[in-house]
């Protein structure tokens, strides 16, 4: 049987096409983002009606009411799950007025912290005091949390609806390796999640699934844009600006209605909190980073509170916007500075480069609206900068969507820099486009092909140990093996670097068992991001896991058949005994 994503001790089981969750009622999609998270669901009956017809979660607070909750989880001393989102943030709040928060562990914008590991079932991350907790277990507490919500909601509705007939879906970022998306498998079967009722999507394909279904008035600008990203020939960039992160990627339409992936995701560190950090550092130089710290450590509400405030006055500014903008600032952050440098703030302030144009009275800071809008600037000169970088590639010239999700594409600010920036293109902003990702991971699981071909990032293979032949082998790769010379650690080629592969397309090879009666056989999977690898011990080659075949009982070796599919979200095997022609059961392991 084919599987995806499979690992001892559990081995986690996916097949994209299996019946089971193309016949569920529901399906249900988890976005967990860097600062913000969510979950959004549809009944089948519903989607057949109207497609954009998705309910999205429901979150309260005392403050307001939200579709996402931030992306903050809280478990107490024990490591035991406790709270997420406005709760967990609350919660901690008071457990550090009360002096009592020193053995719970707190994560925030945790998501970030994968991007530059290996990441694998025992990749741990730390929380804001640097204690450390498996990833798996944290992702898990989170996807279980959501899990949890959507089936209390339902059965508050009235609805006979269970887990195991809820189609899941979960997105992932494009750029993530097979290695994380496994690690997502796995984090969700923490939560009760089996891997026959999961899928994954990128995070791009669910944003060009959910456009195509939204009508043309629910677009904010350039609406006749719209009618042309279903037209063969069109060229489609998706810009995803997430809470840190920014992420590209192109696709072509083709003349089948298919979408080709003509650029791989690229991924910069340009998102929200470049704004932050632009504001932030304002903050410091008037107080000094020393006493920023102390505040932070001392007043970790206040500190939060802040955060906050800053998060909705970003978007609130537009280029129109003229005057002061006022914003909040915890009064300890005042007293904390006059109690430790003895002087008053706008001292610092009238003796900076922004005398005149900020005050800061108590717990308000009034600041020049241009002065605010500045803030902007780094982060939209490197956007349009790395748009323009990606236009000059061939494959990527004569682009003519540009199609802007995620949370910071809501910000006018940004929305105008990049459409003053490309002045010829065609650009189309959902007007919720913080959503577009994760209902259009919704209408994905309803209608699972979204991209028909993609370009591999990598060249993928096994290694392999063929007869030694002199006069094409190294002889410092020369190993004896039963009595017979071989070379060691051959990269088996299965697709080659940019090689374009359609959804469904197989690489296939053969491999003979060791011996008789041998019942487990182990294929190791490398990449390379180069398309002529020759030894697996090349200095860029990279071990990323192994394929698992449980070979059939049998007296003599078993020659099995070993098929992977590389055009789908995830890597796909398939191992057939070829003497009867019967599939058997393989499942990678990235770990």
């Amino acid at each position: 049987m084919a599987t995806k994503g499979g690992s001892p001790p559990t081995q986690v089981v996916n097949n994209s096409m299996d019946t089971n969750k193309n016949d569920s009622p529901l399906v249900a999609a988890i976005d967990i983002g860097t600062t913000f998270s969510g979950y959004a669901f549809q009944f089948k009956h519903e989607y057949q009606a109207n497609p954009c017809n998705i309910s999205s979660g429901v979150f309260g607070t005392a403050r307001s009411v939200s579709v996402k909750e931030p992306t903050i989880v809280l478990f107490d001393e024990h490591k035991k799950f406790h709270s997420f989102g406005y709760k967990a943030e609350d919660t901690y709040a008071e457990l550090f007025m009360d002096d009592e928060h020193h053995k719970w562990y707190f994560f925030k914008r945790f998501k970030m912290r994968l991007y530059d590991k290996k990441v694998n079932r025992n990749v741990e991350i730390e929380d804001d005091k640097g204690r450390k907790m498996l990833a798996s277990e944290v992702f898990g507490a989170v996807i279980k949390y959501f899990k949890d919500q959507l089936l209390d909601r339902l059965k508050r509705q009235g609805t006979e609806v269970e887990n195991k007939d809820i189609h899941w879906v979960l997105t992932v970022p494009a750029i993530w390796t097979d290695s994380a998306k496994q690690f997502m498998r796995e984090s969700a079967n923490k939560a009760g999640i089996n891997g026959d009722q999961l899928s994954i999507v990128l995070e791009s394909d669910a944003a060009i699934l959910m456009c195509q279904m939204i009508p043309t008035d629910k677009f904010i600008e350039l609406k006749s844009a719209k009618s042309d990203i279903d037209s063969p020939g069109t060229k489609i960039m998706v810009i995803d600006l997430g809470d840190e992160m920014a992420e590209f990627t192109v696709h072509g339409r083709q003349d089948d209605g298919g979408l080709r992936e003509l650029h791989s995701a690229s991924v910069h560190a340009l998102g929200d909190s470049r704004l932050n950090h632009e504001f932030f550092s304002m903050i410091i130089k008037f107080v000094g980073g020393p006493i920023f710290k102390t505040f932070i450590d001392e007043n970790k509400a206040d500190h939060l509170d802040m955060q906050g405030e800053l998060e909705v006055k970003k978007h609130c500014i537009t280029p129109k916007t003229s005057g002061k903008i006022t914003i909040k600032i915890p009064v300890t952050l005042l007293k904390t500075y006059e109690s430790e440098s003895g002087k008053d703030v706008m001292e610092a302030i009238d003796c900076s480069p922004y005398a005149g144009k900020i005050t800061w009275k108590w717990d308000k800071m009034r600041i020049d609206a241009q002065v605010f809008k500045n803030f902007f600037k780094p982060c939209t000169d490197k956007i349009v900068e790395h748009i323009k970088d990606l236009l000059k590639s061939p494959q990527v010239q004569g682009t003519n969507i540009f199609l802007m999700v995620g949370g910071l594409s809501e910000s006018e600010m940004i929305q105008d820099a990049i459409m003053t920036a490309l002045p010829r293109g065609k650009v189309i902003i959902p007007a919720e486009s913080g959503l577009t990702v994760l209902k259009g991971a919704v209408i994905f699981g309803h209608r699972p092909i979204a991209i028909t071909s993609r370009k591999s990032k990598y060249t993928y293979g096994f290694n392999i140990s063929p007869p030694f032949d002199p006069t094409i082998h190294p002889e410092d790769h020369r190993v004896s093996v039963g009595g017979v010379d071989r070379c060691r650690d051959v990269f088996k080629k299965y697709i080659l670097e940019g090689e374009t592969v359609r959804f469904g397309d197989a690489k296939s090879g053969t491999h003979i068992t060791h011996s008789s009666n041998q019942r487990e056989m182990i294929l190791k999977v490398y990449a390379c991001p180069r398309p002529d690898p020759v030894f697996v011990d090349d200095e860029d080659v990279r071990y990323l896991g192994k394929v698992v075949v449980n070979i059939p009982e049998s007296a003599a070796r078993v020659r099995v058949e070993v098929k992977m599919m590389f055009g789908e979200t995830e890597l796909n095997v398939e191992a057939i005994e070829m003497s009867q022609r019967t599939k058997i059961s393989a499942f990678f392991d990235f770990q």
